[in-house]
């Protein structure tokens, strides 16, 4: 059984429950919609160490054959992407996405930053013409925005300490499937601070995101086989500067 919150192990047994329901069991198949009723046991062969004993099923839609099986192609995953977003893995990356998200929002306010938004559709550029996405506008063309800078620039000097997050676009020529025209990308701007300023701002902020990822996402670093030691050792490091030259 699986929801939002991760899987549980479910054993249906014939007289436990009605016999209508466990005719129903038998032909539910993957990623049919139910209710369970039971009783919640503790048993180590289960994921996470516990078992529910159903006592009662309730079926809400019987799903149709599940097209996604082991070593798929990234071609035919990706083609079924409304489905495969149900698998653990990628769960799991969007749980820690989500994390990342709310820690940045907690690390800036927390900070005596004041989120300060800026339009998606601008009149013009700030990272050079040629990686413009333009758009009809009406009768008049605008650009999707490159960044939230300019707006940025006239913001400080009403609120002093401001932050975005936000899609990003580029229109960058590239040969390579990992480059990505749409992103979201997360800006800070504030006066009265110099480039070392800025410096530390990113060092904390980093280590702040990692922090909260440690706390909040240990299964999920696990269901995607990462080293949470590493990440632990990055959370305390000094993050060394360096210049241009060097």
């Amino acid at each position: 059984m699986r929801d939002a919150s991760g899987i549980l192990q479910a054993t249906i047994k014939k007289g436990n429950l009605p016999d209508e329901q466990f005719e129903d069991a038998k032909k539910a198949l993957i990623e049919s919609s139910i209710e369970l009723t039971g009783i919640v046991q503790e048993d180590k062969r289960a994921p996470g160490g516990y078992e529910l004993k159903v006592t009662n099923l309730n079926i809400i839609n019987f799903a149709e054959p599940f097209p996604i099986v082991k070593d798929q192609s990234p071609e035919f995953l990706l083609d079924q992407r409304h489905l495969w977003l149900r698998s653990r893995k990628l769960t799991s990356i969007l749980k820690i996405r989500s994390t990342i998200i709310g820690a940045i929002h907690q690390f800036f306010r927390d900070n005596g930053y004041y989120e300060f938004d800026a339009p998606v559709l601008q009149p013009n550029q700030c990272e050079g013409g040629s990686t413009l996405f333009e758009v009809k506008y009406y009768n008049d063309k605008t650009y999707l925005s490159q960044s939230w800078q300019l707006y940025a620039e006239s913001g400080i000097f009403a609120l002093e300490k401001i932050y975005n997050m936000g899609p990003t676009f580029r229109a960058e020529k590239s040969k390579t499937s990992r480059h990505l025209s749409e992103f979201w990308m997360a800006e800070m701007e504030a006066a009265w601070m110099d480039l070392q300023d800025i410096i530390e701002v990113g060092k904390d902020e980093i280590r702040f995101i990692i922090k909260q990822v440690l706390q909040n996402n240990t299964p999920e670093l696990e269901i995607l086989d990462q080293d949470s030691k590493k990440l632990e050792k990055i959370s305390k490091s000094e993050f060394p500067t360096i210049t241009y030259t060097e």
